[in-house]
């Protein structure tokens, strides 16, 4: 079918994900995972798609000033109020040329080139803030910036230079995940950035990129700074990065989230959809918790027990309860369906009429545990297995080409 909508597709994924630029992506693809590398499946029908990678411990800010500086080809710019606030550089690397090419300019037909954006996991909460920056820009920026350097990113006015966003088992409200399991969180937030300290500063980065320069704790990859290893001050970036909260696992907390989402919304030039996961099932003993289901592999069990039964509280500005115990094994199903304070509608419910910007479209729950949706199930493993995972996603990117028609 030929659709006037053929704008590229960006696929990024959340906490710790890879990018088609590591070499990692080659034997382990982020996107398809077992089901094979779905970006590059794509491609082979002539749909242009790009498996993407920004900070994997970096902050939604963070990343989002990232992904705008590898779609536009230029340097990333934090931003002076920001980076002053979290104690770190303003500008990160620079990207020699754009991702892709005319992105926001004029096309033959009228329009201007944009993107659609599909996020995994925190992806979703990345993209989200590209968004809203593009649309609204940053007041706080545009006031700190009087040198006449402002990214256009902090203008606002540019939120047309995306059709659509995608989250796909996004904690779009937090997850109960970080609460349920604080000591082992600050252990692995102090963990994951010792080990980017270290091995963000050898070859190793080309396997795997840590997008941590702004702090100088790592090099960029393909560059190496073997004394930065032992540098003392590694250990004051690593505390100036927990104190300032400027890193992933803050920004998933639920009432972190929630200040999220006092910032970011949704934008009356782009088109919203939500695919939350759901691993698990009512429990046999008391059916308001869960415990796992079929579908979810061992790994996420023990996280999706603890989720399944997590105790009714308010935190931040949402209170939590028996409804967010259904989960994929890090998400609860409930956060990852649309942001709670946005607009939203079932997509089944609205499924052949004309669709709206602006508003979230909620599609059904993938039966599926956090890694199942992007490819990484045993289920999909051998002769034409896969097939129905494939088909979901053409299925989805083919209702995405059509928007415009």
């Amino acid at each position: 079918m030929s659709y006037k909508n053929k704008y590229p597709f960006v696929f990024l994924g959340g906490m710790l994900s890879w990018g088609e630029e590591n070499i990692m992506y080659k034997g382990w693809p982020y996107w398809g995972m077992v089901a094979g590398n779905l970006c590059r499946q794509l491609r082979e029908t002539n749909i242009e798609a790009y498996g993407v990678q920004v900070g994997p411990a970096n902050s939604a800010w963070d990343r989002a000033c990232n992904l705008h500086a590898m779609l536009t080809g230029t340097t990333v710019d934090y931003g002076v109020a920001h980076s002053k606030a979290h104690k770190h550089d303003r500008y990160g690397r620079t990207y020699e040329k754009p991702l892709f090419e005319g992105w926001g300019e004029p096309m033959a037909d009228g329009g201007i080139k944009k993107v659609h954006l599909l996020g995994h996991s925190f992806g979703g909460a990345t993209m989200r803030m590209l968004a809203e920056l593009l649309t609204n820009g940053s007041e706080e920026e545009r006031k700190a910036t009087k040198d006449g350097s402002l990214s256009p990113l902090f203008e606002g006015g540019h939120g047309d230079m995306i059709a659509s966003i995608t989250a796909i088992s996004a904690p779009h409200d937090g997850t109960t995940f970080v609460h349920a399991f604080e000591p082992m969180m600050k252990v692995l937030t102090a963990g994951v950035l010792g080990m980017f300290a270290v091995l963000g500063n050898t070859p190793a980065n080309k396997f795997y990129d840590n997008y941590m320069e702004q702090y100088h704790l790592t090099v960029p990859a393909g560059q190496t700074n073997w004394k930065n290893i032992l540098d003392p001050r590694q250990l004051l970036r690593i505390r100036n990065v927990i104190k300032t909260g400027d890193h992933v696992f803050h920004d998933l907390r639920i009432d972190e989230a929630s200040k999220l989402n006092d910032l970011i919304h949704c934008s009356p030039d782009i088109y919203y959809f939500s695919v939350s996961g759901n691993g698990t099932k009512p429990a046999k003993d008391n059916p308001e918790n869960q415990v796992r289901a079929p579908i979810m592999i061992f790994a996420f069990i023990p996280f999706a027990k603890v989720m399944g039964k997590f105790p009714a509280q308010k935190i931040g500005d949402y209170y939590v309860d028996a409804s967010w115990h259904a989960n994929d094994g890090l998400v609860p199903t409930e956060s990852g369906r649309y942001p709670h304070k946005e607009p939203h509608v079932m997509y089944e419910d609205v499924k052949g009429q004309p669709l709206k910007k602006g508003v979230w479209h909620v599609l059904p729950d993938y039966i599926a545990d956090h890694g199942t949706v992007i490819g990484g199930s045993i289920s999909y493993i051998g002769p034409g297995r896969a097939e129905p995972y494939r088909k979901y996603w053409r299925d989805h990117l083919d209702m995405l080409m059509g928007l415009e028609d």
